[in-house]
């Protein structure tokens, strides 16, 4: 069985998130959830949150935390705030304040990467 949890609009940037996400991706859930806590990043605490939203939802469908497996963890792209920084002689650059969406899937089966369709493979493709 999968579950989705997903968080948006998280005021940090995707280049800082990334790397966690990659550091812990395929990873069994309760050694992911450890890795996360002692990690020294701001980033971290937005991570920690949406695996502690994913044990809420498995416990809601009776899945014990043994059995999870994130199956993908995924960071994008949010919305910029764009705000302007005033310069010299009257001039003015922009400030591009980036945010980020985790979206994590997890799963109580071991290697069930198949039951997820790939959106870019089309069979009627010439």
């Amino acid at each position: 069985m999968q579950m989705k949890v997903s968080k948006k609009f998280i005021k940090t940037s995707p280049d800082k998130i990334r790397p966690i996400v990659a550091l812990i991706k395929k990873m069994p859930f309760e050694s992911a959830l450890t890795q996360v806590k002692f990690l020294n990043k701001m980033a971290a605490k937005e991570i920690l949150e949406i695996l502690k939203s994913g044990l809420s939802a498995a416990k809601d469908k009776d899945i014990e935390m043994e059995n999870l497996q994130i199956l993908e963890f995924r960071c994008d792209e949010g919305p910029r705030l764009k705000r302007r920084r005033i310069i010299h002689k009257g001039r003015a650059t922009t400030i591009n304040k980036r945010m980020s969406h985790l979206t994590l899937i997890l799963s109580d089966e071991k290697n069930n990467k198949s039951e997820i369709p790939n959106p870019t493979q089309n069979k009627n493709r010439v």
